[in-house]
Parts: structure tokens; C-alpha cells; sequence
């Protein structure tokens, strides 16, 4: 079984209550060995105060939670950018932030895809019901709003060099179900294979620039009940020769720590 979780969440991020402490502890109930805390900076939200944290307040609490459990649990100290392609502005404060911070891990996530609004472009997250109305005013078909999630999920590989693994490549497939349901029209289902080219040229493009591809456990607890990305790109992104993979829960909550890690294919027999 996979025994460390290098993606989670705390009180640090907007999303979480959880105290660093309650993870730690969850992560020992689980039999892991170490784990890494990546609270989100996200770039780009309307509201700047959301998905942000002060990294001294965050290194200052970490450290010492890191020190109260040395020699029973690893504890490492990361961040998830999520990041926004096309804007140096935006590019400058991830780089910094990257730089300025001895972090151990960093995961880089598309979270927020592009809507024009009156002539302008605002990146809106998915998973956010609110945006629903806003996101199927804009795209007429699943087809179009996937294809511009993953042209701006390679966007954000291509322009960005601040972090170790790419997160949850197919994020928005976890909100895909219900935003359908949602729609004020019939609409196709999400199939990989509509996708495959797409993804293909992400997975070459993460390969070539040696960052890692992360399995992340998170959509096992949701409603899609399928890891991100699903098997079959994993799959094949082994067989393109993939080889750096990164393991995560994505947890926000203490119970989904280390979630459905023993459930997982041996990925790390296949690519040897």
C-alpha cells in the first residue's frame, strides 16, 4: 500500500477546518509514514482573500507540528498553486512564491477554466455551484467546456516551472456528473476517449519537462468514485514512458487521509 500522502489540507486553506494536528493523527491511524501538507495559494480568485494564506503563519505552525511528531510520522511542509495561463503578472507571483519559501513539495492545479463575460476573460472554478449558470451560458457543449479545461491544463504545464507534480489532471470530471444535471439543456456524458489526443499531449508535455503526474485518491469520496486522473491515464501515462508519480488523498478532512490508498493498482511495479 501506498504509505505517504503528499497532498492535504488544513485550517490553512478556505476549504478546511481541519488542524494540522487532527491529520497527523489520522495519518497514524492509517499506517502511513509520512505525509505533506499543500494548502492552496490559488491565483486569480475575484475575492483575493480566498484560497490564500500568510506563508510565515503557515511555516511557523508547521514547523513546530512537523518537531511534535518527528520520529513517528514525516511530516513535510508544501503548497498547491493553483494556477491561471496567459497573465505574467499572475506568472511572477507563483514563480515568487515558489522561490521565497523552502518548500518540500509543490503541486501545480488547474482549478479554474476561462469565461468571456462582456468582452473580458474570468477564470471561475467548477466546483463552485454558484458558477453553474455562468459556465453553461458560455459553453454550449460538455465537448467545449472539457476541451478548453484541458487546453488550459497543458497551458498552465507549458508556461509554468514552479512545482514538482501536476495535480489531479482531470479535476473537472469530479463535477462533470452534477453540473450536467444542472444544465438548462441535454448534454453529453464526460468519456476519456473524447479526450485521449488532448490528455496525451499533457501527459508528453509533463514527461519532457520532468514533473511529476499525481495520483490523487480524492475522487474516490466524491461522486465519480474514480481517482484523478482515472486509471486508464495513469495507464498510459506509464506507457508513455512516464515514470515520476506522486500519491495524495487530497484530504481536507482527518477521516479522508490516506483515502482508498489500498485499493490502488501497483503503478510502482509497472514502471519499472
Amino acid at each position: 500500500m501506498v504509505s505517504k500522502d503528499y497532498h492535504m489540507h488544513c485550517r490553512f486553506s478556505t476549504d478546511s477546518k481541519a488542524e494540522p494536528e487532527a491529520m497527523c493523527e489520522a495519518a497514524l491511524a492509517k499506517g502511513l509514514t509520512e505525509i505533506c501538507f499543500t494548502d492552496h495559494q490559488d491565483l486569480g480568485f475575484d475575492d483575493p482573500t480566498w484560497f490564500r494564506f500568510d506563508p510565515d503563519a503557515y511555516f511557523h505552525t508547521l514547523e513546530s507540528v512537523k518537531k511534535a511528531y518527528e520520529g513517528r510520522l514525516g511530516v513535510h511542509i508544501g503548497v498547491e498553486i493553483g494556477l491561471i495561463p496567459d497573465d505574467p503578472r499572475l506568472a511572477r507571483e507563483a514563480e515568487n512564491l515558489a522561490k521565497d519559501y523552502p518548500w518540500d513539495f509543490i503541486i501545480g492545479s488547474t482549478h479554474q477554466i476561462p469565461v468571456e463575460t462582456d468582452g473580458q476573460i474570468n477564470y471561475i472554478d467548477p466546483a463552485n455551484p454558484a458558477e453553474i449558470e455562468r459556465i453553461w451560458a458560455h459553453f454550449a457543449t460538455t465537448e467545449a467546456l472539457l476541451s478548453v479545461y484541458y487546453e488550459t491544463v497543458l497551458k498552465n504545464l507549458e508556461q509554468f516551472d514552479c512545482f514538482d507534480a501536476l495535480g489531479h489532471i482531470d479535476y473537472i470530471s469530479r463535477y462533470v456528473p452534477r453540473m450536467i444535471r444542472s444544465a438548462p439543456r441535454p448534454l453529453s456524458p464526460y468519456r476519456y476517449e473524447d479526450y485521449a489526443a488532448k490528455i496525451d499531449d499533457i501527459l508528453k508535455t509533463a514527461i519532457r519537462k520532468g514533473i511529476a503526474i499525481e495520483v490523487n485518491t480524492g475522487g474516490l469520496y466524491k461522486e465519480t468514485k474514480q481517482t484523478n486522473p482515472e486509471d486508464r491515464i495513469v495507464r498510459r501515462y506509464l506507457a508513455l514512458g512516464g515514470r515520476k508519480l506522486s500519491y495524495g488523498s487530497d484530504a481536507h478532512r482527518p477521516e479522508h487521509v490516506g483515502f482508498g490508498f489500498e485499493t490502488l493498482p501497483d503503478y510502482e511495479a509497472m514502471r519499472l
